[in-house]
């Protein structure tokens, strides 16, 4: 197998950021990724895909040496925000759009991850697994990559191959290495409303969770038999980093060796 993209999200929820290498913090989670979120003045709730169809029409193109972004709606311009020190352009830019007063905060250590727990700081899977899932919703694998939201993908021999870097269990993480650098597969990714969506527009498949089901099962008929899996909505697998780990650069075009 062979690290063929890395990619990151450095506002939560929006538009990823491709990168020939990424570095790991001292948080043991993956430089600029998720580093900044969106919440909710009201109650301090993560503004993100899974509760706002809306975030899939928001267009962000970064400058991460610069610490701005370029935000627009849809096709139209893009208005420049700093993404350090005053966020009040920004606040009040995202307040108007999602009609709720918002505001802008900053992890620089471990970001704002989407799984909590076993000190996950990464994600991965295969080109050869959103080909697969392409095929059954007629998708282009470019937009199933977009739906999915993860960090490495990798190029395996056959969709879900990025499975068997798992260990048995989430006490039991597996082992691997990118550059000599060690990361271990901690358990399948649960999969939200998210992948259900356009990435653009936000329009559902209708039934893509119960569609997506069948056809797992019907390429993998023993996956619930593996204790790891409480069900068969997942899709590529969710990392842990060791502390050995922090500090240490991944680059792609790397082989991954177990």
């Amino acid at each position: 197998m062979k690290l063929e993209r890395i990619q990151i999200f450095p506002i939560k929820s929006l538009d990823p950021v491709v990168l020939d290498e990424v570095k790991i913090t001292d948080g043991l989670t993956l430089e600029n990724d998720r580093r900044w979120a969106i919440h909710r003045k009201s109650d301090g709730r993560t503004v993100n895909g899974k509760k706002y169809p809306a975030v899939h029409q928001l267009r962000s193109e970064f400058d991460l040496d610069n610490k701005t972004v370029a935000l627009g709606i849809g096709d139209a311009s893009k208005e420049n925000f700093l993404l350090e020190g005053d966020y009040t352009q920004l606040n009040a830019f995202l307040s108007e759009y999602f009609k709720e007063e918002v505001h802008v905060l900053e992890n620089t250590s471990t970001g704002f991850p989407d799984h909590n727990g076993g000190n996950v700081g990464a994600s991965l899977v295969s080109n050869q697994t959103f080909q697969l899932v392409g095929e059954w919703f007629d998708l282009d694998p470019e937009e199933v990559n977009r739906r999915m939201r993860m960090n490495f993908i990798i190029n395996s021999e056959y969709a879900f191959q990025e499975d068997e870097l798992m260990g048995v269990d989430k006490q039991h993480p597996k082992p691997f290495f990118i550059n000599n650098v060690q990361l271990n597969g901690y358990k399948p990714c649960e999969r939200c409303p998210v992948p259900t969506r356009d990435s653009y527009t936000g329009e559902v498949i209708k039934g893509f969770q119960k569609k997506f089901l069948q056809n797992r099962l019907a390429t993998q008929p023993d996956l619930l038999s593996n204790q790891i899996y409480a069900h068969a909505y997942m899709c590529g697998i969710v990392l842990n980093i060791p502390s050995a780990s922090a500090g240490k650069v991944i680059s792609s075009q790397f082989e991954l060796t177990v």
